[in-house]
């Protein structure tokens, strides 16, 4: 690609141009910018590392000097600062100006992270433990990641209340488990396979022909494989779980599934007429028995599309149960046999 670009003058400006024919590659390019962004720049643990970062130099910027957003003065300066404020001298300190913080950041290296990490300054406590936690590998857990709205990214608010009301959801639904809801945070980003939100990057790409060396034009759609994407821009939404329990992360991980996957929920029964043992679930059983009971013969859709399998592991038959129904017995759902129980379940994907 690059060695077929050249530079072609355009309504009075240059512009790079490359040839017809590898215009495949500079979606390539922009594919390629997808995936350093979701696989590396904005990975899960990448961005809980760099904001765990940001807040110990933050907590550290009253005391180490060359992170200070003040401006450094000499005692003549600072006693020229000195206000009076209600009868009594107190003194301010000025801010650096912008040109100022940009060249002691251009001055800052990694060493700034060991300077925290093994320093014995009181004041610098809260920045060292955050950086520790880095270290040693004390950081939120992600319990789920999902594809979200635009609205949801500009204002992660909305997703977190979304979160929020399925915790409440969940802890209602299943009384021995407890989540809470402060033990939660919610991260947004956005990934783009282009240059700007949404838009086909290579609509401001110029192209020329063999036989047109110097006559630069933008390529038509027909002109390039019809099995590019749509969409060049998607929202992320992060689910992270801030505690330290293994069993609290592994039931956020099941009510994130069933959060995103639509909060299905069905209350069967092992006898008909919704007699018996009853149990709602809200999760895929392979076999009843790890869903609390041994056999489905009657049951009450409350929500989802939900399959029906007589044999475990989701073996055929199957028999489809539509949302807000009941079931009284198997022939209802389509069972051939009435005395032919259920043995696993599972809910229909969208």
């Amino acid at each position: 690609m690059l060695k077929s670009a050249r530079v072609c003058e355009v309504e009075g400006r240059k512009h790079i141009c490359f040839r017809d024919k590898v215009a495949d590659n500079v979606y390539d390019m922009f594919r390629t910018q997808y995936t350093l962004y979701s696989q590396a720049y904005e990975h899960k643990i990448v961005n809980i590392i760099e904001k765990k970062i940001t807040e110990a130099l933050s907590a550290a910027e009253d005391t180490i000097t060359k992170i200070s957003p003040f401006a450094e003065t000499t005692l003549r300066d600072e006693m020229s600062l000195q206000r009076r404020i209600s009868g009594s001298r107190k003194r301010t300190k000025a801010l650096a100006s912008n040109e100022e913080r940009v060249e002691k950041m251009s001055k800052l290296t990694d060493h700034i992270f060991e300077e925290i990490l093994y320093s014995t300054d009181d004041k610098l406590k809260d920045a060292r433990m955050k950086l520790e936690d880095v270290v040693r590998r004390r950081l939120p857990k992600c319990v789920g990641e999902t594809r979200i709205k635009q609205s949801e990214f500009k204002n992660n608010q909305i997703l977190q209340n979304d979160w929020n009301e399925a915790v409440d959801e969940w802890n209602k639904l299943h009384p021995t488990v407890f989540l809470d809801k402060k033990d939660f945070s919610v991260d947004t980003i956005q990934l783009d396979s282009t240059y700007k939100e949404a838009e086909n990057p290579i609509n401001n790409v110029y192209f020329y022909r063999k036989r047109k060396l110097t006559e630069a034009f933008k390529i038509k759609k027909y002109e390039v494989s019809s099995l590019l994407p749509e969409e060049f821009t998607e929202y992320v939404g992060r689910v992270y779980y801030t505690k330290n329990s293994d069993e609290e992360e592994k039931d956020a991980k099941e009510c994130f599934k069933w959060w995103r996957l639509g909060k299905n929920k069905i209350l069967v029964y092992d006898e008909e007429e919704f007699k018996g043992n009853e149990r709602l679930i809200t999760k895929d059983c392979a076999s009843l028995d790890v869903c609390g009971i041994k056999a489905i013969r009657s049951c009450k859709v409350l929500s989802g599309v939900w399959n029906l399998y007589e044999c475990l592991n989701y073996s055929e038959p199957e028999y489809t149960l539509q949302p807000e129904k009941e079931y009284h017995n198997p022939t209802k759902w389509g069972a051939l046999d009435r005395t032919a129980p259920a043995l696993s379940l599972r809910h229909e994907r969208k």
